[in-house]
């Protein structure tokens, strides 16, 4: 990875915390990673392991693709769906949640 794409990956992540409203400090706890750490990978000095990756982007609720390779995919998709799911009543919100689970057992 070179310089340039840590730094588009540091600043995709700073983002993120910062929409949802956390310090770094803040988000390094959540992701039980150092704060030091943390704040190397927003700025681009530092490279994640692949563990790091995971806890990242879960904790940002972000792809791994779109924080390494900033397409948009999984957070457009995300923010289409939950505004779908707002407009629903809570019986079509359960209907939704059976279709998505069933979905997902499928596994394909």
């Amino acid at each position: 990875m070179t310089k340039q794409e840590r730094v588009e990956t540091g600043r995709r992540l700073r983002q993120r915390r910062k929409h949802l409203g956390l310090t770094r400090e803040q988000f390094a706890e959540l992701a039980d990673i150092g704060a030091g750490y943390y704040g190397q990978i927003e700025v681009g000095t530092s490279q994640m392991s692949i563990d790091t990756l995971i806890k990242v982007a879960r904790t940002s609720r972000l792809s791994m693709e779109y924080i390494l390779f900033g397409e948009e995919g999984g957070e457009a998709e995300m923010d289409s769906l939950q505004t779908l799911l707002r407009e629903c009543t809570p019986r079509e919100l359960r209907l939704a949640e059976k279709v998505l689970q069933l979905f997902l057992l499928r596994g394909d």
